[in-house]
C-alpha cells in the first residue's frame, strides 16, 4: 500500500509538469505569433520589441518549443498506462 506521502509527491510531479507543459505553450504561442507578424524587409531586424530584437524572439521560440516538447513526452510517459488504455479501445 502507497503512503500518503508517495501519492502526495507523484500529485506535485503531475500538478508541476502539467502547469510547466502550459507556461512552455502558452509562451511558445505567444513568440510564434509574434515572429509570425513581425515586419519583413531589410530593417525589420532592427525592430526592438519588449526591449528585444528578433534573433532572441526566434531563440526564445526555439528553445520553448523543444522544452514543450520534451515536456509532452515526460506527461505521455507518466501518463502510459492510460495511453495503452486509450490505443486499445481505439483499436477494436
Amino acid at each position: 500500500m502507497k503512503t500518503n506521502w508517495s501519492m502526495s509527491l507523484r500529485k506535485l510531479k503531475r500538478i508541476l509538469l502539467f502547469y510547466t507543459m502550459l507556461a512552455g505553450g502558452i509562451v511558445t504561442m505567444f513568440t510564434g505569433l509574434l515572429l509570425y507578424f513581425w515586419p519583413r524587409g531589410p530593417r525589420a531586424g532592427q525592430l526592438i520589441i519588449l526591449g528585444f530584437d528578433k534573433d532572441f524572439w526566434k531563440d526564445l521560440h526555439t528553445y520553448t518549443t523543444i522544452i514543450a516538447v520534451v515536456l509532452i513526452l515526460l506527461h505521455i510517459l507518466e501518463n502510459r498506462a492510460c495511453v495503452k488504455m486509450y490505443i486499445r479501445e481505439t483499436l477494436k
